[in-house]
């Protein structure tokens, strides 16, 4: 550790990260392998508790066969990694240099021979990289993609009470930009509210939360763009809130004065799925059991059509523009995945359609004997009178 730098402070004690790091050299080496390369921040972060914003730009983890770590990022990047107790070395990319060829010569020198994995399957490892790598190092580079995902399915006890605690501030996200809903307000401003309530109750930077107006909250994935409330808009909202990159989101509907007949419709249909999925959730139940229960209450209400997504992604780590881990983690059809306590996911039914977008929402956990719901807000088509 440099002598220069403040040590970082890391949100578990070295056991936890010793613990991580045996179970990736064991993969290491079961797979015959001198070193294998991580790229996913998610996953960068989960082995050693580096974090930093600077993942936009090139940047991998080189961890060896014998449990030695090394990164290899931008000079910019040094005092973070260096300040890391988990980060034996650090090999620094200047602004001039290609980062794939200082990568590659770093390989060079520290391994000569033998087998290295790449984490092909990160988003972070572009194709022109993977070749530029794959022409200096050639038929040394294999794909890998480690034991970190599996690992990551069940939550530790210290890593399920950041989530609650960042539950709780995602639920103060959401209050305070329900009690920016008036007449004349717009997007931003309960945007904003939205953002400083949970800031202000611990959480850390996330990814921007979604609020829409109107028949814009029809369309998934749009979000704030100055619009202004009037009277008879449905609202949507989701808030999102992360204490050390541990996350949980919350969503609701809310309705500028008072909701017509199939706005209440609409808004029941998908509370009652969520609550059937809720009560599905119990350890030995397969994702698939879950997802049909929630997608019954769709096709009994002859909305089947308009639910096309999946009943809930998995949660934990994230970094933006991600907080989710439903890359391999999902409750969908068809899925044989057995539930067990400490999953977490963000349930999501949901209905999208020209005239506006319905979605309820919870963080939850998969407990011993059952669904513990780690955002609590009141469940219900909220009706604001302004």
């Amino acid at each position: 550790m440099s002598e220069n730098y403040a040590p970082m402070e890391l949100p578990f004690g070295p056991d936890a990260y010793a613990a991580n790091l045996s179970l990736l050299a064991q993969d290491i080496q079961a797979q015959g392998l001198s070193a294998a390369i991580l790229f996913d921040p998610e996953n960068i972060y989960w082995l050693t508790g580096y974090r930093s914003i600077g993942y936009f730009t090139f940047q991998c983890l080189v961890v060896s066969a014998d449990g030695g770590i090394a990164m290899v990022s931008r000079q910019v990047n040094h005092a973070v990694a260096t300040g890391n107790r988990n980060i034996a070395r650090f090999v620094a990319i200047d602004d001039i240099s290609d980062p794939v060829e200082v990568l590659a010569s770093y390989l060079k020198d520290i391994l000569p021979s033998g087998r290295i994995g790449l984490e092909t399957a990160s988003g972070y490892l572009s194709v022109a990289a993977y070749k530029q790598l794959q022409a200096r190092l050639g038929v040394r580079l294999t794909d890998w993609q480690g034991p970190m995902e599996e690992a990551r399915k069940i939550k530790t006890p210290a890593q399920l009470g950041f989530m609650r605690q960042a539950a709780g501030a995602a639920v103060a996200g959401i209050d305070a930009a329900v009690r920016a809903i008036a007449v004349g307000a717009t997007e931003n401003d309960l945007a904003a509210a939205m953002l400083h309530g949970a800031t202000k109750a611990g959480s850390e930077y996330t990814r921007v939360p979604l609020v829409a107006v109107g028949r814009a909250s029809g369309v998934c994935f749009t979000t704030w763009q100055r619009r202004e409330l009037k009277r008879g808009d449905l609202v949507f909202l989701e808030a999102a809130a992360n204490i050390n990159r541990y996350h949980a989101m919350i969503s609701r509907n809310c309705v500028v004065g008072r909701a017509t007949e199939r706005q209440r419709f609409l808004a029941g249909t998908v509370i009652a799925a969520l609550d059937a999925a809720i009560e599905a959730i119990r350890p030995g139940v397969t994702s698939a059991q879950v997802d049909q229960a929630c997608r019954a209450v769709f096709e009994r209400a002859g909305m089947g059509q308009y639910f096309d997504h999946r009943t809930a992604y998995g949660i934990g780590i994230g970094f933006p523009p991600n907080w989710a881990e439903g890359r391999f983690l999902a409750l969908r059809p068809g899925d044989p995945t057995v539930l067990e306590p400490g999953m977490t996911f963000h349930l999501v039914p949901s209905l999208f359609m020209p005239e506006g977008g319905f979605m309820a929402s919870e963080s939850v956990a998969v407990s011993e004997d059952g669904c513990e719901v780690l955002t609590r807000y009141p469940r219900e088509l909220i009706e604001i009178d302004a």
